[in-house]
């Protein structure tokens, strides 16, 4: 393998899928990440004819995604946090310029915000919970999303792209989040930075056990986002997988699960060093 650059890690998140003579690919991803793969992925992908996602990642989607953010918003996430857990967050959050209400300010000469609340306000939980970690992360140098650099990889290969879900049951998935579990993490925002650098080890390590342990408590790890969404991609993923040539690539977190339904279906599930 060529020398990476810098900023450039290799993928170990990635197992080889085999079974009756059919060859295909599982990659946990990470939506938020400081580092890039795309030699990795490069390499990857021209062992593949179909690279799979959770769910479509061009612009429109993502427009949707925000659009849902401030729809029917009654700002609950603001009436649950208290003063000093606002405070703390402005305070770890003034130093990373502000990225959106910043270019809004640019743009549209709309005044910065001096904090968190004016940061979030108008959105839903889940979306005023990803506006400030988001924030946060960029503050860290996490300028990577995993699964983005591997669709636009993938796109500019020429393969053909599938999604497991539609952006509607995304954010439908997104509206299940626990409140009570995103105020709970929102309050513990000293210990962001531990947590972030754990999951940098864990994720270049490839080291699931520890990806699947989650002691920091973070929103979307619970049963309805991970459990029941595996079997349904799981079941939507059969025909490619059947076909052989496939990427499959997913959150970290569905891999073990995911995982785990292919060796009951009798599929074998190892090591893929020969992609990195």
């Amino acid at each position: 393998m060529r020398s990476l650059r810098k900023d450039e890690r290799q993928l170990r998140m990635m197992w080889k899928v085999e079974k009756n003579g059919r060859t295909s690919f599982l990659v946990g991803t990470a939506h938020f990440f400081p580092f890039s793969f795309r030699t990795s992925f490069t390499r990857l992908f021209q062992e593949a004819d179909t690279v799979i996602f959770e769910g479509p990642l061009d612009e429109q989607s993502m427009q949707k995604v925000v659009k849902a953010g401030f729809q029917g918003s009654e700002d609950r996430l603001l009436a649950e946090l208290d003063e000093q857990t606002l405070e703390k967050i402005s305070n770890a959050l003034r130093p990373s310029g502000w990225s959106v209400k910043l270019m809004m300010a640019l743009q549209f000469g709309t005044p910065l915000p001096q904090n968190v609340e004016v940061l979030i306000k108008g959105m839903r939980p889940w979306m005023a919970f990803f506006t400030i970690y988001t924030t946060y992360a960029k503050q860290q140098g996490w300028n990577r999303s995993v699964d983005m650099e591997a669709y636009r990889i993938a796109g500019e290969m020429g393969k053909e792209i599938a999604f497991l879900e539609t952006i509607e049951e995304q954010i439908e998935v997104l509206d299940s989040l626990s409140l009570a579990q995103i105020v709970d993490f929102l309050r513990r925002v000293e210990h962001w930075k531990t947590y972030m650098s754990y999951f940098v080890q864990w994720y270049l390590a490839g080291d699931l056990e520890k990806m699947g342990w989650n002691p920091y408590g973070f929103p979307t790890r619970n049963p309805l986002v991970i459990e029941r969404r595996d079997k349904i991609m799981y079941t939507r993923m059969l025909p490619y997988l059947e076909r052989g040539a496939a990427a499959v690539c997913l959150g970290s977190p569905h891999i073990v699960g995911i995982s785990r339904l292919l060796q009951a279906d009798g599929y074998q599930v190892g090591d893929s060093d020969g992609c990195n």
